[in-house]
């Protein structure tokens, strides 16, 4: 099954795609990276219809190899588990490159778990994905 674009607003389409660009960078400025890494990156592009044109426009040197704050780098990790999920495909070397991105942007491995098991229950649980996003911010402040 394919992530359906068309089931998620604009909005949220907008943000899962800036996500996908700052791991995009994070992976590529690696010294080495995976043939399953780069595979992953090339479905996740094809399943958000990336094109041609937004992939020759980045310029993985010359970005910054900053780690975004503490509040966007949730976000993205959401965004990133979110996409995983909405194809309802989880594959192993998915959660691999999300739970290392996680790392490297200063979260534990185990984030990407919980997030995953929020995302999944959130409908069961009553919340649409935006209450999740804030309450796991609040979780992950208290922690602080």
């Amino acid at each position: 099954m394919k992530l359906n674009v068309s089931t998620i607003s604009k909005e949220e389409l907008t943000s899962i795609k800036e996500s996908f660009f700052h791991i995009y960078h994070s992976l590529l400025n690696e010294h080495s990276i995976s043939k399953d890494y780069i595979g992953c990156l090339f479905k996740w592009g094809i399943q958000l219809h990336i094109s041609e044109e937004e992939l020759k426009f980045i310029d993985p040197l010359n970005e910054k190899k900053q780690i975004p704050n503490r509040e966007k780098a949730l976000e993205h990790l959401f965004n990133l588990v979110y996409m995983i999920y909405l194809d309802g495909e989880l594959e192993d070397v998915e959660l691999k490159v999300v739970t290392k991105y996680a790392e490297k942007i200063g979260f534990q491995s185990h984030i990407v778990n919980d997030l995953l098991k929020a995302i999944v229950t959130a409908p069961y649980d009553g919340f649409d994905f935006s209450q999740v996003k804030v309450h796991l911010k609040e979780i992950l402040d208290s922690q602080n």
